[in-house]
């Protein structure tokens, strides 16, 4: 009798624990892919930095190229002037510029992307500062500036922002093509590695070596000068 309740209990049990597991897992699942990216912004044209635009394959176009958005929010764009597009979407933007410039173009595909500043300085090719895509990877915005001077300038390569380091291991970005965006780059924000150029304390010494030996000599000659008057004098 006991058997029976105990085999006419499990079954309900095995299926109980079965609907558990398989209901986990859709939860997890669910969890785990998000239907949407939470950091995309609707307005992604922020003041201060920049957007780009292009009308493939109509590279001679005078739309084609990288526009400035001033600290209120506005770009100036051939023929029409200033636009607000800080309260721009993408899709926004894309048929302003289709209206306005439809007996411009060509060919009416139009390509349209938010950029980012970043601060490019010390020992890079082309040192400067750059408008770049968010979605870049470290790899790509070094080769934008034609890579380092030094060899091992990937090693010495610093992040700062606003005076303060970020980090100072940034070799694991670089090899795994992390994105601008997943380091958590801001902004405004730079990069910095070693300039060729740049004195270390030796360099200095080897600088002023010249001068102390020549001070020392004149010391020398000043000194044995004053020996012979001495001598002379005594005789």
């Amino acid at each position: 009798m006991t058997k029976n309740v105990h085999r006419s209990l499990a079954v309900p049990l095995m299926l109980l624990f079965t609907a558990l597991m398989f209901g986990s897992v859709k939860a997890q699942d669910s969890v785990a892919t998000p239907l949407s990216d939470p950091d995309w912004s609707e307005f992604p044209f922020t003041p201060g930095d920049g957007l780009l635009i292009s009308t493939f394959p109509d590279t001679t176009s005078f739309l084609n190229g990288t526009f400035a958005i001033d600290d209120r929010g506005y770009v100036e764009l051939p023929i029409v002037g200033k636009v607000r597009v800080s309260k721009m979407t993408v899709e926004d933007l894309i048929f302003f510029l289709k209206t306005n410039y439809e007996s411009y173009l060509r060919f009416p595909n139009i390509y349209v992307k938010p950029l980012v500043r970043v601060s490019l300085l010390g020992g890079f090719v082309r040192p400067g500062l750059y408008y770049v895509d968010i979605n870049s990877s470290l790899w790509d915005v070094i080769y934008l500036a034609g890579g380092t001077l030094m060899e091992d300038g990937i090693y010495n390569l610093r992040w700062e922002r606003r005076e303060k380091e970020q980090s100072s291991n940034l070799v694991s970005f670089f090899e795994r093509g992390i994105s601008l965006k997943r380091m958590g780059f801001k902004s405004g924000d730079i990069l910095w590695t070693p300039s060729p150029t740049r004195k270390n304390f030796w360099d200095k010494v080897r600088d002023v070596m010249p001068i102390l030996t020549f001070a020392t000599t004149i010391w020398a000659i000043y000194n044995t000068y004053q020996r012979d008057i001495l001598i002379l004098r005594r005789r």
